[in-house]
């Protein structure tokens, strides 16, 4: 899933038409010179373009025992007893989501509702919101991503559907711009290994291990 420019994927186009424009303005440009005053809109426009929507590669070190980040950002809070992890997304994060574990993904759900901000006066903002939770299976358990949009953020996708194998760390999907990411896990069968605030790599950084193991 290596796109161009390192984009995430589904956005080359967007990104070939912005570059396409700007020899465009730049030509008319010399015989209407009010068509200049938009090229520096236009550069911006495309700076922050590649910007969120970057897509780097990383290397991924698969392991059965271990559940991976599945978002960059920090966590915001974690819930022992039931196997939850909440990841908070910055504007300034990568915003492709990548798979904790590997299985099967039994289902994607998609639920709509509210884009309150992600701001602690407004508790109600993560439960309210819309999401898109993807199941995933596999023979430590089942699993549980949940892409949280914000006030920002206004929709999510998922890279495969319903029946495909993923493998650990491998890309799941997007969010648009800052936003939230959960992960459950089997709280009995896993031991979570980060704190509040913690910073988090998608596909990188561990976050739960399987008990008992990797001592």
């Amino acid at each position: 899933m290596v796109s161009l420019l390192a984009l995430a994927q589904g956005h080359e186009k967007v990104t070939l038409a912005l570059i396409t424009l700007l020899p465009v303005f730049l030509f008319y440009g010399l015989k209407f010179p009010l068509l200049t005053l938009f090229i520096p809109c236009l550069l911006l426009l495309l700076a922050g373009h590649l910007f969120f929507f970057r897509d780097p590669n990383r290397e991924v070190a698969v392991n059965s025992q271990l559940v991976l980040s599945p978002a960059d950002g920090s966590v915001y809070e974690i819930d022992v007893s039931n196997g939850v992890i909440k990841i908070r997304m910055s504007l300034f994060n990568v915003h492709v989501t990548r798979t904790p574990v590997s299985g099967k993904i039994t289902s994607i759900n998609y639920q709509d509702g509210k884009h309150w901000p992600f701001v602690s006066f407004i508790r109600s903002g993560t439960d309210e919101n819309a999401r898109q939770t993807i199941h995933i299976e596999n023979s430590t358990g089942d699993f549980l991503v949940v892409q949280i949009v914000g006030i920002l953020a206004r929709r999510c996708m998922s890279f495969f559907s319903p029946g495909d194998q993923v493998q650990q760390g491998e890309r799941l999907g997007i969010i648009y711009y800052g936003s939230e990411v959960d992960v459950h896990f089997p709280p009995d069968k896993f031991e979570i290994l980060v704190k509040r605030k913690s910073k988090m790599i998608a596909g990188q950084t561990p976050i739960a291990k399987l008990r008992g193991k990797l001592n």
